[in-house]
């Protein structure tokens, strides 16, 4: 079976998560849900507008989580990557790592879509995508 990915949404890191929600509101955009992640390390927000959805990824802690090293370069605010949306993540992840793809980690719960599985892949050419399986919105 041939993977469908369905570009599901943008990610932009930040360490002014409420100031980034304000920006995008002046472009159209409103808050649809909020999540701390603890196992990512990570706090989220989607945004839906007058575009594609937005995800505003910002550290949890001081530490810096995953966005550690873009903090530590001075390279935030960004976009961090693109997401699509999978109905089979090994599937979808078998397809990628064909393509050059190397996949980070293994599938983990996201706490923004209520369990459902994601996985990060970095492609030398494109930089960080992130696979999300059945998301629920």
């Amino acid at each position: 079976m041939t993977p469908v990915f369905v570009f599901h949404h943008v990610g932009i890191g930040t360490v002014d998560p409420e100031g980034a929600i304000a920006a995008y509101a002046t472009l159209g955009y409103v808050a649809h849900a909020r999540a701390d992640d603890p196992v990512l390390g990570v706090r989220v927000a989607f945004l839906r507008g007058p575009g594609p959805w937005i995800e505003i990824v910002a550290p949890l802690d001081e530490s810096g989580g995953p966005l550690r090293s873009l903090i530590r370069r001075k390279q935030l605010p960004s976009p961090y990557h693109t997401c699509y949306a999978v109905e089979d993540i090994a599937v979808a992840s078998a397809q990628l790592r064909g393509q050059g793809f190397l996949p980070l980690g293994e599938p983990l719960p996201a706490v923004v879509f209520q369990g459902a599985a994601i996985w990060y892949h970095i492609h030398d050419a494109i930089g960080l995508v992130e696979l999300v399986q059945r998301p629920p919105f």
